[in-house]
């Protein structure tokens, strides 16, 4: 659309400047054919001056009625660049409600006109300064009280294009400047006069600033703005109350610190006494085990010597019974086998006895009276 109300714009102007072109080469020639002719008493060459061509006037009206309906026809097209928004203004009934948004529109030529306004965020920025040679830009205002303070503030907004009617018939044009800036300037002025000086430099400077951006949203909003974001960038102090409060500050974090290192010393020497505890209870731990142990071990050595003893009555019961089974059964074979006896006491006396020799008549007398010396000891014991 803009391509085609250029060259209609350009047609018109084209047609428009035929015309003048047509008009003005004939009253140049016009001009000059009389600037040649003969003053009176002169003798007239023939031939030397040509006739005087006539202004052509219907020529170059038809050319600018022509040129009227292209440069109509561009002058009804409107083009609304992005970020920008418009209210028609009607030279018959002034400001039509309404809002032109970016895009082509239509509008009456020669009778409505658009005012345009930049729908994009804005910011209104007041800069902090103590400096008197400088001039003040920041918000001054006071504290509970009643210091000076300088605070730096940004505000971003923008123009609700709903209601953009409503800030073309009722609002300044310089909107940041004759609305915004009064608006922020007071809700801070009115807030920080309920805080100590400290709370606005550090304690409550981000409730500050949001009870302040809800009040200024809550105004501006009346007028047909959006406040998008307040923020508090920077707090200056009184040269020398800035001073003593940096000189407190310090001090404090000096407090904390020396808070912070006693709480760890405080610590180390719980976890010592913790970790003797635990060495103490383990200490006890291991003699309670060795003990444990040791009893086990007595328990265990006194079970095994009452085994070993009871394994030695049964030990000494069975080679006894063993031995008298022995004896009996040897009885039992002699008094069935009575020249086993000599030859039991010869294997018995083999080292002791010498070899004699005995009469062969003399018949078992040795042998009685040995056996009977031998039973009468088996008696004996």
């Amino acid at each position: 659309m803009l391509l085609l109300k250029y060259l209609l714009m350009a047609t018109g102007a084209s047609l428009l400047l035929a015309a003048a072109i047509i008009l003005v080469h004939d009253l140049y020639l016009l001009l000059k054919v009389r600037r040649e002719e003969p003053a009176e008493g002169e003798v007239e060459t023939a031939g030397a001056l040509e006739p005087a061509r006539p202004i052509r006037w219907r020529l170059g009206l038809r050319l600018a009625i022509l040129a009227v309906p292209p440069v109509l026809i561009a002058l009804s097209i409107l083009v609304i660049p992005s970020g920008s928004a418009g209210i028609r203004v009607s030279q018959i009934s002034g400001p039509l409600p309404g809002t032109l948004y970016p895009g082509v529109h239509a509008v009456t030529p020669m009778i409505d006109s658009v005012v345009l306004y930049n729908i994009r965020e804005s910011v209104f920025t007041a800069a902090a300064s103590d400096d008197p040679k400088k001039k003040p830009e920041g918000l001054r205002s006071q504290s509970k009280e009643g210091l000076n303070v300088s605070l730096a503030v940004t505000v971003r907004y923008r123009l609700d294009p709903n209601q953009l009617y409503k800030i073309h018939t009722s609002l300044p044009e310089l909107v940041g400047e004759d609305v915004v800036a009064p608006v922020v300037t007071s809700a801070f002025r009115e807030l920080t006069t309920n805080y100590s000086i400290r709370d606005l430099f550090a304690g409550k400077r981000d409730e500050v600033r949001q009870i302040a951006a809800g009040r200024i949203a809550k105004r501006l909003s009346a007028d047909g703005i959006v406040v998008k974001e307040v923020i508090l960038r920077d707090v200056q102090l009184p040269a020398e109350y800035a001073r003593g409060l940096e000189a407190m500050l310090l001090k404090e974090q000096e407090n904390e610190r020396l808070t912070v290192e006693l709480e760890a010393k405080e610590k180390e020497v719980k976890v010592a006494q913790m970790e003797a505890s635990s060495q103490r209870d383990i200490a006890i731990k291991e003699a309670e085990g060795q003990a444990q142990a040791k009893l086990l071990d007595s328990r265990a050595e006194s079970e095994r010597q009452k085994l070993l003893a009871e394994a030695e009555e049964v030990r000494i019961r069975r080679v006894a019974s063993a031995n008298s089974e022995k004896m009996r059964l040897e009885a039992v074979v002699l008094k069935e086998n009575p020249m086993l006896i000599q030859k039991i006491i010869a294997e018995r006396l083999s080292d002791k006895v010498q070899i004699m020799m005995i009469p062969a008549d003399v018949k078992n007398f040795f042998a009685t009276d040995v056996l009977r010396s031998a039973m009468t000891g088996h008696s004996a014991q």
